[in-house]
C-alpha cells in the first residue's frame, strides 16, 4: 500500500516536473522569437529613418533639373516601398502605437512634397499623368477604405504616370489640414483626382472612366 502510494507519488512529481519543463521551454522560445521580432522591426523603423533623409537629398538633388527626371519614377518607387515597410509595422505593432503614428506623419510630409513636386513639373515640363490623393482611416472607421486601397493599387499597377498618395484621414498636420480643407475633404474614404474632390467610394470603373478622359491609357 506504501509501495503504491510512493510510486504514485513519484509518478505525479514526474509528470510535474516535465510540465514545469514544457512550460519554460515554451515561455523561452516565445521571449526568444517576440525579441526577434523586435528587432526585425527596430531594423526597419531604422531603416525608414534611413530612407526619410536620403528621398530629402534627392528631391534637392532633383530640384536643379526637375525636367531631366520628370519620366523617373524613382521618387515614387521608394515612397511606395517605404509604404510597404509602415504597413508592416502598423501590423505588428499596432495603428495606434507612438512611433508607428510618428513615421506615418513624416512619411506623409514626405508624400505631399512629392505630390507638389510632381504638380510643378507638370506645368514645367508638360507632363502628362494623374495624381491622385487617398484618404483613409482604419477598418473599424471606414468599412470600404480597405476595398478601394485595394482598386487603387490595381489602378497603379494598370496605368502609366498615375501617382496615388494615402494619408491617413486622423492624422493632423498643418500641411495635411490645409489640403483637406482647400479641397474640402469631409470623410472616408474620400479622393482628390486632379482637382475634384470625390467624398465617397469610388469604384474601379469610376475612376477607369476619369482617367480615359484625361487621356490616361492603360497598360498593354
Amino acid at each position: 500500500m506504501n509501495k503504491r502510494r510512493r510510486i504514485d507519488k513519484s509518478k505525479y512529481l514526474t509528470v510535474f516536473a516535465m510540465t514545469t519543463l514544457v512550460f519554460i521551454i515554451g515561455i523561452s522560445v516565445g521571449n526568444f522569437f517576440s525579441g526577434e521580432k523586435l528587432k526585425q522591426i527596430e531594423y526597419i523603423g531604422q531603416d525608414l529613418k534611413t530612407d526619410t533623409v536620403a528621398m530629402e537629398l534627392q528631391y534637392e538633388l532633383i530640384a536643379e533639373n526637375p525636367c531631366d527626371h520628370v519620366n523617373s519614377s524613382l521618387l515614387a518607387d521608394e515612397l511606395y516601398e517605404m509604404a510597404s515597410k509602415l504597413d508592416y509595422m502598423e501590423n505588428q505593432m499596432g495603428e495606434d502605437d507612438r512611433s508607428v503614428m510618428g513615421l506615418k506623419e513624416y512619411y506623409s510630409l514626405l508624400e505631399i512634397r512629392h505630390w507638389l513636386f510632381m504638380k510643378k513639373t507638370a506645368k514645367q515640363c508638360n507632363q502628362t499623368g494623374e495624381r491622385i490623393l487617398f484618404f483613409y482611416t482604419n477598418e473599424d472607421d471606414c468599412k470600404r477604405c480597405k476595398e478601394q486601397g485595394f482598386i487603387l493599387t490595381w489602378i497603379r499597377s494598370n496605368y502609366e504616370d498615375v501617382y496615388i498618395y494615402s494619408f491617413d484621414h486622423t492624422i493632423e498636420n498643418a500641411a495635411l489640414d490645409t489640403i483637406k480643407r482647400m479641397y474640402s475633404i469631409e470623410g472616408t474614404p474620400s479622393m482628390i483626382v486632379g482637382k475634384e474632390t470625390y467624398n465617397r467610394f469610388m469604384s474601379k470603373k469610376d475612376i477607369e472612366k476619369l482617367l480615359i478622359e484625361q487621356g490616361i491609357e492603360r497598360i498593354k
